[in-house]
């Protein structure tokens, strides 16, 4: 009788049982967390487990290649020139320490800087300049320090083992023609990237961020992985090469080493004769910085360290430059109405094709303003206009109109007030270089050739982009006597004759 009712409670809970789970069915999300979840353990045991994984404690990387970033270039279109990147970089995931040694050429620029990072703060080391500047902890947990905790894919891994409710399948693609597994996760620091692991040898391939490019809109910027050898317990890839909108930005050789023997002594950095400066700010305040009368900088409002000059004629209003982007400039436009009412801005100049020196270009076109700039960078404008953005250019389609720089000026002129507009290139940063120039002023507002840092670093040793551009000011003999800048502060023609005589400390 109690086998009886025992199996009679038995079929009772079976029937409870299935009526739960009929009326209780995996949901999409729990179907493709645990498809995306398969795919993790199957990269994590090809690239050595994840016993193996957690094992980790310190990573050494080096790194040597070529660069070409995406619109940065000295030339608005190819071939391009390339510059050149090495990289040292020390995790010591254990004790919470980075070292990051950065040497690295291109566009009119050279850059040697040593970074160290402990317990959440630490120290730049410029070796061009021999300045130490503090990095407080607010700054130490930005991106551009973030990005070297998935350096490789060991590191991706780990996090995405701790990071398992975020998992989600993406299905199946292809990439360089061969089948792959993708997965997405979203990291600790609110990054979510997506895993392209391949579907023969279960290595990572690559791993995408989704950002927005100037010109095509949202795009996927590429990490990836190659020529995967064993080192000891793993396997490691030996290059490591990214993509922006489908063009190659940096390709090179990469050295892992997982466990190495380490000490205090590796994290630390010879500095004699380094002279220390105070921290930069975590935030730039926005502000509109007036030069003269009808002659202002809107400092910091398209985007941190980037401004625009905006200049007052009798009937319209002159800007020049537009970083950042077009929410950014929207504001830009705003601010320049707020401070010059009751006109219209006619012309928008640029000094340069960049990508961060025209990214709010498209609102400058729907505010119905000409482009003035040189017939070299009339396909980059176009191109920027046509690009899928939703902004108010898209929501009201109209072409640029243009106003070019001929025979290396353009002057723009009520009779009252005269703009020159003065293409000063070739210079190492970009073969066609436009800086405004308000002759009764004395004023001149450039982009990228000479800024001052917003501390109180000492000038720095001027780079090539900066010697071109004092020997120009000293070859067309212009009055200057203030020099306001897309990025940083406006500075003075001493300052800049100071930088000048500085010379490099050797390294």
């Amino acid at each position: 009788m109690l086998r009886k009712a025992t199996a009679l409670l038995l079929l009772a809970a079976c029937v409870v049982h299935a009526d739960t789970n009929s009326n209780n069915p995996e949901t999409l999300a729990e179907r493709s967390q645990a498809t995306a979840r398969g795919v993790l353990d199957r990269a994590v045991a090809a690239i050595g487990g994840a016993d193996a994984l957690r094992s980790i404690e310190v990573v050494r990387l080096r790194f040597d290649g070529e660069t070409w970033p995406r619109l940065q270039m000295p030339t608005a279109a190819p071939p391009f020139e390339s510059g050149t990147q090495k990289e040292t970089l020390l995790l010591d995931l254990k004790n919470n320490r980075l070292l990051l040694e950065q040497e690295a050429t291109g566009a009119g620029f050279e850059g040697h800087n040593t970074i160290v990072i402990k317990g959440g703060q630490g120290e730049n080391y410029d070796q061009r300049a021999h300045v130490i500047t503090p990095i407080p902890v607010a700054q130490s947990s930005q991106q551009q320090f973030v990005q070297y905790y998935r350096r490789i894919p060991h590191l991706l891994l780990r996090q995405a083992l701790d990071r398992t409710n975020s998992l989600r399948s993406l299905g199946q693609d292809t990439f360089e023609g061969k089948p792959q597994d993708v997965f997405t996760f979203v990291m600790a620091d609110t990054q979510q990237v997506a895993v392209y692991v391949d579907s023969a040898t279960n290595l990572v391939s690559k791993y995408e961020l989704i950002f927005v490019d100037p010109f095509t809109g949202e795009e996927a910027s590429e990490i990836m992985f190659g020529d995967w050898t064993r080192a000891g317990n793993f396997q490691v890839p030996q290059t490591w090469r990214t993509r922006q909108a489908n063009d190659l930005t940096v390709s090179a050789k990469l050295r892992v080493e997982i466990n190495p023997p380490i000490s205090d002594q590796s994290f630390a950095v010879a500095a004699d004769g380094f002279t220390r400066a105070a921290p930069l700010p975590d935030n730039l305040d926005e502000k509109i910085e007036q030069l003269a009368d009808g002659v202002f900088v809107i400092q910091n409002v398209a985007g941190q360290n980037q401004n625009t000059l905006a200049i007052a004629f009798k009937d319209y209003i002159v800007a020049v430059e537009a970083p950042g982007s077009s929410a950014g400039a929207d504001e830009v436009i705003k601010r320049i109405k707020t401070a010059i009412p009751d006109k219209p801005i006619r012309y928008v100049a640029m000094t340069h094709h960049h990508g961060d020196h025209i990214g709010g270009l498209r609102s400058f076109i729907a505010e119905g303003a000409t482009v003035v700039t040189t017939q070299s960078n009339r396909e980059v404008v176009e191109m920027m206009a046509a690009a899928p953005q939703l902004d108010r250019l898209a929501k009201n389609p109209r072409k640029p109109e243009f106003l070019f720089i001929e025979r290396g000026k353009r002057v723009i002129s009520d009779g009252t007030r005269t703009l020159e507009l003065l293409n000063i290139g070739p210079n190492p940063h970009a073969r066609d270089m436009v800086v405004a120039y308000l002759p009764k002023e004395r004023v001149l507002f450039q982009g990228d050739l000479f800024f001052l840092p917003a501390n109180d670093e000492p000038v720095r040793p001027p780079q090539a982009t900066t010697v071109s551009f004092a020997k120009k000011l000293q070859e067309l003999k212009l009055g200057v006597d203030r020099i306001a800048s897309v990025h940083g502060r406006t500075t003075t023609i001493e300052e800049l004759n100071r930088a000048m005589q500085s010379a490099a400390p050797s390294t």
